[in-house]
């Protein structure tokens, strides 16, 4: 009986140990810290804005297939945001933060974080049934408008 259990005792020492190890190789998502910009004291997240969505027009022009973005948002202030260099895609993790704002445009702004370390706050609406996301903000005195379709993935 003891040739059995030894062996067994082992292996299962072994296999925990394995488990302990593999699971430290994954990369923890929450390390990288989401928190609002200084002043944003009443923020929500919106859930109109989960999913996927490409940009599709800036300032009424039409961009080509590497000229353009993709954002992802999860949920819970969390996403992702896609985007082309030489003709390769490219990702890196996403925060935003929405709240009311006092625009002529829109009732509702979005500060969105990038991974990088840059950040924009922007007006943002909805049309086409919740389909078409605008984004705009001010550059230099020059007003920038972003729209976005909805769609079912990155490509």
């Amino acid at each position: 009986m003891k040739k059995l259990y030894y062996p067994f005792l082992y292996s299962l020492l072994l296999a925990l140990a394995a488990v302990t190890l593999l699971s430290g190789c994954t990369e923890d998502d929450d390390y990288w810290p989401y928190s609002p910009p200084p002043g944003w004291g009443n923020y929500f997240y919106d859930d109109d804005l989960y999913g996927t969505w490409e940009l599709f027009q800036v300032n009424s022009q039409y961009v080509s297939e590497y000229e353009t973005n993709y954002m992802e948002f999860y949920g819970g202030g969390r996403g992702r945001y896609y985007y082309y260099d030489y003709g390769r895609l490219y990702g890196e993790r996403m925060a935003y933060f929405c709240q009311m704002s006092g625009n002529t445009t829109t009732s509702y702004q979005i500060n969105v974080q990038y991974e990088n370390g840059e950040q924009s706050t922007m007006a943002y609406w909805f049309t086409d049934g919740y389909n078409t996301l605008w984004l705009q903000w001010q550059v230099g005195g020059r007003t920038q408008t972003y729209m976005y379709q909805r769609v079912n993935g990155i490509p």
